[in-house]
């Protein structure tokens, strides 16, 4: 016989067979087969070293139409198991994919929160430039309006000099 079969344990009123190897039998039951679901006496070193084929019926021949029912639900059962499998194998590549994806979005903000750093450092900058500058014109201003003076009055060359040292002292950065 070929295919599949399992062991079963029931009370049976009837005396238990000997297998050719003089081993009581065990009732199995038949399921990748002609006769899905009808049960059978088997030697107990079946699919063992022993080699003994030892095969007899216990239930009775069923109707057609149970033999079609089981063997359809085996189908429809072997089906399910291969459709499962393939949700198992979808479900894992989904959640790979999430991985993959949390991972980049982990990324995209480390280098995120890298790029606002940086603009935040350059508009520091930028501000610290922009008041220096300022600084620095209106001291030119000032230079130039005292220069104007002297034009006028001459006499005024301590001033001018008092003025100048203002002027290098800012313009070197000392005061930024």
């Amino acid at each position: 016989m070929q295919g599949s079969s399992s062991i079963s344990s029931s009370s049976v009123d009837a005396p238990t067979p000997r297998c050719h190897c003089g081993v009581k039998s065990p009732i199995r039951t038949a399921w990748k087969c002609d006769y899905p679901g009808k049960r059978f006496y088997g030697c107990s070193g079946y699919r063992t070293s022993r080699k003994c084929l030892f095969f007899q019926w216990y239930d009775p021949e069923p109707p057609a139409r149970y033999s079609d029912i089981i063997r359809r639900l085996l189908e429809t059962n072997k089906g399910i198991r291969s459709e499962n499998t393939e949700l198992k194998k979808t479900r894992q590549e989904l959640l790979d994919e999430l991985h993959s994806l949390q991972q980049s979005v982990h990324e995209t903000r480390a280098d995120l929160e890298a790029a606002i750093a940086a603009s935040t450092a350059m508009e520091d900058n930028m501000l610290a430039s922009v008041a220096t500058t300022r600084r620095r014109g209106v001291l030119i201003m000032v230079l130039i309006s005292v220069i104007i003076l002297l034009g006028f009055f001459p006499n005024q060359i301590r001033l001018l000099s008092l003025f100048i040292c203002i002027f290098f002292v800012f313009t070197t950065g000392k005061h930024n």
